[in-house]
């Protein structure tokens, strides 16, 4: 439930926040970087948070505690409905200033704007941080439920996301759902809050660990040993880093396969999401698997996303023919509304098809590493938190800094540290102490991968069909949000956002520009 609940908040404030900030890879930075990282700090303080409330309100029940921070999650929560109702004059009627003939919103404006975004997203998202290593430390005794509990939430997570986009959405609208998902998130702290560990005894999703009877198993000879905690947390970062990258870089990657579109942003959460539920679950019922095993799937997952993106125009042609055939059916049957499910339904599995096999594969290095942080009864807020605040540096990375240079420059980039994070992995192992001399080299062959990698245009990232792929481009620039060129073709100049055509200096483009802003003006 609180996946569900948490993963459609974060669907509402993807359109709540659009209305402020535009609907571009920045929006979707800010509300996924606030909402992972109020996950993360929120586990890295969850120990010292639920002994100091315990110590002020006595309150030693651990399920009741949960309830209470559901109860504090669904208050944090409200503070987007109190933002909301700010009076919009509060800088002034007009807090915009003209800069070399474009009016600009004013720094305090903007520095407003962004703080109250931030706030409403990390504050909720923190105490929903606190909650995860909170329940596994309550069943500490079983040593796989924090794979479990992560499967369970995630698919939570997942049912959240497409019951939000193709129900609650077109019912309610994200307004009216935003409240509804509060007042279930309220009722599930109420419940957990007045019945405790009444029901604990009934949640058994393993066989409380007998350390004797385990020492005694020959096949398990990773659990005779206290695992080694340098190792498992360098995993632990190495895995959120890879993950946040990977996603943020879908965003790019997506946009130039298929065209902006506003769903875009919860369809990729959606795929990473359902792949981490899987992996989850895969983690939980292969008690055989190891360290050893991770490996290998990060090394497929590099293999299958450099293949995948091979032959990503093709698919996406072969796909488009399918879906006309189809739209043109439903027209020709008279169900107009279909049309639209039907795009959104193809614009989720273009979306799937080139993001879940990889995160799927990277996405069980965490399960893991927090089962073996539960095996040797260490509280796993540390493990959890780092890999969140690490997965929010690769998402900045990969959908704000490198695309500061270009878009080409990103992707590349991406692909490096995609590599040499694999390689890291190869190198560690999970019976012997960590050296640091190996992270030091991975960083250092980053940062070289990052001076050495190319900037410039690269044809093979755009539509092979385009005039880009074509035709000389002879200017290329990026303000982080998009990356524009200029494309020569038959000595007219055509403008290009990311992959698709805005402009150009031909007689016909400059008519049509000229008459758009004829409606506006008659509008003043």
């Amino acid at each position: 439930m609180s996946g569900f609940i948490s993963l459609g908040y974060q669907v509402a404030w993807f359109r709540i926040f659009t209305d402020q900030f535009g609907s571009t890879n920045l929006t979707f930075v800010l509300v996924l970087c606030n909402f992972i990282g109020g996950l993360g700090v929120g586990a890295l303080s969850s120990q010292r948070l639920t002994r100091g409330i315990n110590r002020l309100l006595r309150l030693k029940d651990r399920l009741r505690l949960y309830g209470l921070i559901e109860l504090l999650v669904t208050a944090g929560v409200l503070l987007t409905i109190v933002a909301r109702n700010i009076p919009t004059d509060i800088w002034g009627t007009f807090p915009y200033q003209l800069q070399d003939g474009i009016f600009f919103p004013s720094l305090e404006f903007e520095l407003f704007q962004l703080v109250t975004a931030i706030i409403c997203v990390f504050v909720p998202c923190y105490f929903m941080g606190v909650t995860f290593p909170l329940l596994c430390h309550t069943f500490v005794k079983h040593d796989r439920f924090p794979s479990t509990l992560y499967g369970w939430n995630t698919l939570g997570a997942c049912s959240g996301v497409l019951a939000c986009h193709f129900l609650f959405l077109p019912l309610l609208g994200h307004d009216l759902m935003f409240l509804s998902l509060a007042t279930i998130n309220g009722l599930l702290g109420v419940f957990f809050l007045l019945t405790g560990e009444t029901y604990k005894t009934t949640l058994s999703p393993d066989a409380p660990r007998v350390q004797k009877s385990r020492s005694n198993d020959p096949s398990d000879e990773i659990s005779k040993d206290t695992p080694k905690l340098g190792v498992l947390m360098t995993c632990a970062v190495l895995g959120g880093l890879l993950a946040g990258a990977v996603e943020g870089n879908m965003l790019k990657r997506i946009g130039i396969l298929t065209g902006p579109f506003p769903s875009a942003m919860s369809f990729i959460s959606f795929w990473a999401i359902l792949g981490i539920f899987l992996a989850s679950f895969t983690v939980r019922i292969v008690p055989w698997l190891r360290l050893f095993h991770i490996k290998i799937a990060f090394v497929v997952a590099l293999i299958v996303d450099i293949l995948i993106w091979n032959f990503a125009y093709p698919i996406r042609i072969w796909l488009e023919s399918r879906v006309y055939q189809e739209a043109l059916m439903q027209i020709t049957d008279g169900r107009f509304e279909l049309v639209t499910q039907l795009g959104l339904a193809t614009m989720l599995l273009v979306v799937g098809i080139f993001l879940f096999p990889v995160y799927f594969l990277i996405s069980l290095l965490l399960p893991y590493i927090c089962n073996r942080f539960q095996s040797s009864y260490t509280h796993l807020g540390i493990a959890y938190g780092a890999n969140t605040l690490a997965f929010c540096l690769g998402m900045v990375g990969f959908t704000w800094i490198f695309p500061q240079v270009n878009m080409f420059y990103s992707m590349k980039l991406a692909t490096v540290l995609f590599g040499i994070g694999i390689l890291l992995l190869l190198f560690i192992s999970e019976k012997k102490r960590l050296v640091m001399w190996k992270p030091i080299i991975a960083g250092i062959a980053f940062t070289v991968g990052c001076i050495y990698t190319s900037a410039e245009f690269d044809r093979s990232y755009v539509n092979p069909m385009d005039w880009a792929a074509e035709h000389p481009v002879r200017a290329l620039k990026s303000n982080g949000a998009h990356t524009t060129y200029v494309v020569n073709k038959d000595g007219v100049d055509i403008l290009f956002f990311d992959d698709h055509r805005m402009s150009s200096n031909g007689p016909e483009s400059q008519t049509y520009m000229r008459l758009m802003a004829h409606f506006p003006l008659l509008l003043q």
